[in-house]
C-alpha cells in the first residue's frame, strides 16, 4: 500500500533529516515509528502523503508517486494526517462543520457528507458534541475531532504525527484506544509517530529512527529486548519492561515477556506463588 525506496530528504539548511530509507507498509498494519527529538521521524511522516517531497528516492501510495502533482489530491484522500496540536487543524466554529470541511473540499455530495460526518463523530465518541464550539472542548476532545475530520474523508491510511504529545496520560490512552479500534474494526492502516514507548507496545511493528535512518524494524517484543541499544540512541523501554528486566537481573522473579503493568503484575504474582 505504501512504499518508500531509497528516500532521503534535506532541508534548505543542508541538514539531512531522512537518509536513504526504504520501507514497505501493508494494508491494515498498525505501526509505531519511534525516535528521539530530531531523529527524523516527523519529517518521515510528512513524506508519506506529499506534504514534503523526497530530495531523492520515491514514495508511492497505492502505486501513486507523491511527486506527481496530478495525483497529490488522490494521495491525500488515501493518507490522512493528524498532527500534534489539534488547534492547527480546526478551521470552523462548530464541530459538525469542522468535520465536514474535508469532504466538502473533495466535492462530496451533501447527503453523503452528512452520513460521513455522523459516522466519523460516532467512531470517535463525539456525536453528542456535534453542535458544540471546538474551542470549548478539552485537548483530548479536540484531537478526537481532528481524527473525525480525517475519517470523514475515508482514508485508507491514518498517520498520527505525535498526535498525543500535548495530552495528559488519560487523553493519550483514549486516543490510542480510538485508533486501535479503527484499525481493528475498519481495517484502517495506522502509522503512529511517537516518543512514548508505551504507545508502541500494542502495535504490530515498531520502527526505530535514529539520525534519519531506520535502525530497527521488528515486533515490539523483539525491539524492546534490545534495551541497551535503545538507550544508546536516547530512547528507553516501557516502564514495565524495565521493571521486568530489573526483577530478573536481581533474581527476584522471571516474568517472561510481560510488556504492560497488567501482564507484569499477573506474572509476578504467579512467579512469587511458585516460590
Amino acid at each position: 500500500m505504501l512504499s518508500l525506496k531509497n528516500v532521503s530528504f534535506s532541508y534548505e539548511s543542508g541538514s539531512d533529516a531522512v537518509k536513504n530509507v526504504s520501507l514497505e507498509i501493508g494494508d491494515g498494519e498498525f505501526i509505531a515509528i519511534v525516535g528521539h527529538n530530531g531523529s527524523g521521524k516527523s519529517t518521515l511522516a510528512k513524506l508519506l502523503n506529499g506534504l514534503l517531497l523526497p530530495t531523492s528516492g520515491t514514495v508511492t501510495v497505492n502505486g501513486m508517486d507523491t511527486s506527481d502533482d496530478d495525483r497529490i489530491l488522490d494521495i491525500r484522500r488515501h493518507v490522512g494526517m493528524v498532527f500534534q496540536n489539534p488547534d492547527n487543524q480546526i478551521v470552523t466554529t462548530v464541530v459538525r462543520e469542522d468535520v465536514a470541511f474535508g469532504p466538502e473540499n473533495l466535492g462530496i455530495p451533501t447527503d453523503e457528507i452528512v452520513t460521513r460526518v455522523d459516522s466519523a463523530l460516532k467512531a470517535v465518541g463525539m456525536e453528542k458534541y456535534a453542535e458544540s464550539a471546538p474551542h470549548m472542548l478539552s485537548g483530548g476532545q479536540k484531537q478526537r475531532i481532528a481524527i473525525a475530520g480525517m475519517l470523514a474523508m475515508e482514508p485508507e491510511i491514518l498517520v498520527l504525527d505525535e498526535a498525543t504529545a500535548m495530552l495528559d496520560p488519560i487523553g493519550r490512552k483514549e486516543i490510542i484506544g480510538i485508533v486501535r479500534k479503527l484499525n481493528e474494526e475498519k481495517g484502517i492502516t495506522v502509522i503512529m509517530i511517537t516518543q512514548y514507548m508505551e504507545e508502541a507496545i500494542g502495535c504490530e511493528r515498531v520502527i526505530v529512527i535514529n539520525d534519519g535512518s531506520i535502525v530497527m524494524d521488528d515486533t515490539p517484543l523483539a525491539v524492546f529486548k534490545r534495551g541497551d541499544e535503545l538507550r544508546s540512541i536516547g530512547l528507553d523501554v516501557p516502564a514495565a519492561v524495565e521493571l521486568r528486566e530489573m526483577l530478573k537481573t536481581r533474581g527476584i522473579a522471571d516474568c517472561g515477556d510481560a510488556m504492560t503493568i497488567e501482564e507484569l503484575t499477573d506474572k509476578l504474582c504467579l512467579s512469587l506463588l511458585k516460590n
